[in-house]
């Protein structure tokens, strides 16, 4: 346990908190070291903007995997979602099953044809299905709605941070930002993934640590569920009760599905080698998503006991995303704090780092080359997308401290909202758009400016005084109340329907013939589509085995300096913690190691990998 007098505390995250010692600080400051040479280490995969933007089309399903499963969490997990768990108990894992869904149907179906598409960024394939105007204005409208993602993430981890170590948001916020700048920025897509692999395995090994320690503390699993209080039981909760009742997660599951399954979605798979292991890799979020939370969310119910005053510690405007962070500060000892905040570090820039990595190919790739320089270089395409990088980097971290700064509403809600307004009317032509045919070209951007219309009614014309005063004749006054306290119920149950309904009317304006080159374009995307991906003969130039050797000696690296740590002055609990953490660390590099030696005495033979 972290104590005064074991160690000269450093810092204090307030008053009434444990402290931070040397030992943390040394373990964050040489991980963050780490993080940022991970750019300069994969480097030597990068020969190109297909290799910067894309992987080359030559990644396996356990690395892209990985980052599939990390791109959609971040340090939010720890804030938002714990706060979630703290304020409204077990209706957390409602929107955990949710994401399941989606990853099932993914798994099942979408997955290997995201691949097959034969993309190099997602907007590309929105060209293919609906042309040049779309392309231009997903692109755009795309930006936005990432980088406002991307800036909740972000100031999930200064809510972290700030609980542990007091500091300010802003300067937290800047030097995030610069790190995951580095990392994209010098080694790519490449870069990107090989550190989403190590932090995922890292991240998991902590989280099940924690959770571990925290019922050891707690007096056991008994003494953990006997605490928590009696309504936080209840996942499905009557219509208007709570803000996220079982209508929201019943219209939720639909969420699930379009937004995780729709063309720009696709960008999670191009890189993958095939389509049988892109359809692979959709098993790490699916599989991890089913376990994972049960460890997450311990430590958040186990606030009520462990951390009674968590209101007067907390220094986040909403005291309970502080739980989580305030339960390991109490469970953690020395050294391993560090290590956990640290892991904490790698969620958010894992998923913040793909989220500038794509930016900058959808940059490269969809405006500048086909509308400014049609017969650039690839060379000079390789330098506006690290250019680009640097800039929506920039735009993050504005971001980011716009909404530490200014905004009043909590995390969860913030990333709620961004869905609502951006999320939904995006994702929702381009899920349809896999599965419909016959649309006029016009149905893409027709139906995303309708959905953001639907979104702006439902979330600021309906609570108008306005609005009530004809809207609550018609519809009561307990279904306009619910539509006031629930409004992301709403978007889920008005506005995604008629989004949908909007985009099939436009069938009624689409005549086969009247346009040859959008037929022959979606002849071509369909075919695409259902087409599997020959490796050897489209892409080539297999490096399974360099993957695994470099990404198991960095494992190893990882395992290697974790396992140092078991020497801080700790009890053996403490120490056995850090060293099971070490074990997994060094197991798993151990493992693609041999893997790696496996797939090179394959290759020798004249078989093809694996």
């Amino acid at each position: 346990m972290h104590s005064p007098a074991s160690f000269p505390p450093v810092i204090f995250a307030a008053a009434a908190s444990p402290a931070l010692t040397v030992y943390d600080l040394i373990v964050i400051g040489a991980f963050l070291l780490s993080l940022a040479s991970m750019g300069w280490i994969f480097r030597r995969f990068t020969h190109g903007s297909t290799d910067y933007f894309a992987g080359g089309f030559r990644m396996t399903w356990w690395l892209l995997g990985a980052t599939s499963f990390v791109s959609n969490f971040s340090s939010w997990v720890f804030t938002g979602g714990a706060g979630m768990a703290y304020t409204y108990g077990m209706v957390i894992f409602g929107f955990f099953a949710i994401d399941v869904a989606g990853f099932l149907l993914n798994y099942l179906w979408f997955a290997p044809r995201f691949r097959q598409l034969r993309l190099i960024t997602a907007m590309d394939g929105i060209r293919l299905r609906f042309g040049r105007i779309n392309e231009q204005f997903f692109t755009w409208l795309s930006f936005f709605s990432t980088l406002a993602v991307a800036a909740v993430w972000m100031v999930s981890l200064s809510i972290i941070l700030s609980t542990a170590f007091a500091f300010p948001p802003v300067p937290v916020i800047l030097v995030t930002g610069t790190i995951v700048v580095l990392i994209a920025l010098l080694g790519g897509n490449w870069a990107v993934s090989a550190s989403d692999f190590v932090q995922l395995v890292l991240l998991i090994g902590v989280s099940v640590i924690v959770a571990v320690l925290t019922v050891g503390k707690i007096g056991g699993v008994g003494a953990l569920i006997a605490q928590i209080p009696e309504g936080h039981w209840q996942v499905f909760h009557p219509a208007g009760t709570i803000p996220y009742d079982w209508v929201y997660l019943a219209t939720g599951i639909l969420s699930a599905i379009y937004m995780r399954n729709n063309v720009t979605a696709a960008a999670k798979y191009i890189a993958a080698k095939d389509s049988k292991h892109a359809r692979r890799s959709a098993l790490v979020p699916l599989i991890g998503y089913i376990v994972m939370p049960v460890f997450w969310f311990i430590p958040a119910f186990a606030a009520f006991t462990l951390v009674p005053d968590l209101a007067d510690r907390a220094l986040s405007r909403v005291p309970a995303e502080s739980a989580y962070i305030a339960v390991c500060m109490e469970v953690l000892p020395q050294g391993m704090l560090g290590l956990m905040i640290a892991a904490m570090f790698a969620a958010t820039i894992s998923s913040m780092d793909v989220a500038l990595n794509k930016n900058a190919g959808v940059f490269a790739k969809n405006f500048y080359q086909p509308l400014l320089r049609p017969k650039c270089s690839d060379r000079e395409l390789l330098v506006v997308g690290e250019l680009s990088t640097v800039f929506f980097g920039a735009l993050i971290i504005g971001c980011a401290l716009f909404v530490a700064t200014g905004a009043n509403v909590t995390l969860f809600d913030a990333y709620l909202y961004v869905n609502s307004y951006l999320g939904v009317p995006l994702a929702v032509p381009m899920f349809l758009g896999m599965i419909v045919r016959r649309v006029p070209a016009w149905a893409g951007w027709s139906t995303t400016l309708f959905g953001v219309a639907c979104a702006v009614f439902l979330m600021e014309v309906v609570p108008t005084a306005w609005a009530r005063g004809w809207l609550e004749p018609i519809l009561g006054e307990w279904i306009y109340g619910y539509c006031l306290s629930n409004r992301f119920v709403v978007t889920n149950l008005v506005g995604v329907p008629l989004t949908m309904a909007f985009f099939l009317t436009t069938r009624w304006f689409y005549r086969a013939g009247a346009d040859p080159k959008n037929d022959t374009r979606v002849a071509a995307f369909f075919q695409n589509m259902n087409t599997p991906v020959d490796f050897a003969r489209e892409v080539g130039h297999d490096n399974t085995a360099a993957q695994a050797s470099m990404i198991g000696r960095v494992s190893v690296a990882y395992g290697a300096a974790i396992l140092l740590l078991v020497l801080i002055p700790n009890p053996w609990s403490g120490r056995f913690a850090i060293l099971s953490c070490a074990l997994l660390m060094l197991g798993m590099g151990q493992g693609l190691l041999v893997y790696a030696r496996r797939v090179r005495r394959r290759e020798a033979a004249g078989h093809a990998p694996e």
